[in-house]
């Protein structure tokens, strides 16, 4: 995932060379969550399985052995590239120690941020609501 200009000065000048230790070293180029392996096209369903086309077998979010999906549930499955992620379990990007990142496919890495994502996401609504307050007044509910 790409970085933020506005976050790029905390992380380290030497951070793809970190990454790509972490993605591909440590990790074997696989999700450290799921299993799902870099650069792969897999097929995956809405409640999280993919379809391990080394193994032959359905997996589940955890990367454990899974049902089959029936005819219904893979007829809305998609097709999606995996890319692994150095991602940091604190969500402190300035914490660079090997034991604080992770490699992460994009849906594990969603799932990880969540709160860190919702918790921004109301910073930037109370800044705005803010601004707003300051340059036309109150708002009328």
């Amino acid at each position: 995932m790409p970085i933020l200009r506005r976050y790029r000065w905390f992380y380290p000048i030497d951070w793809p060379q970190i990454s790509r230790h972490v993605r591909f070293e440590r990790a074997g180029g696989r999700c450290e969550l799921c299993g799902r392996p870099h650069g792969e096209r897999v097929r995956c369903l809405a409640d999280g399985r993919w379809h391990d086309g080394a193994a032959n077998t359905w997996r589940d979010g955890r990367g454990q052995l899974a049902p089959w999906p029936d005819m219904v549930e893979y007829a809305g499955s998609r097709v999606t590239r995996v890319v692994l992620a150095a991602c940091h379990r604190d969500h402190n990007p300035t914490n660079n120690r090997p034991r604080n990142l992770m490699a992460l496919c994009q849906r594990c890495h969603m799932l990880h941020d969540r709160e860190e994502h919702r918790r921004r996401f109301r910073i930037t609504i109370l800044l705005r609501r803010a601004l707003g307050d300051l340059f036309l007044g109150l708002y009328r509910y």
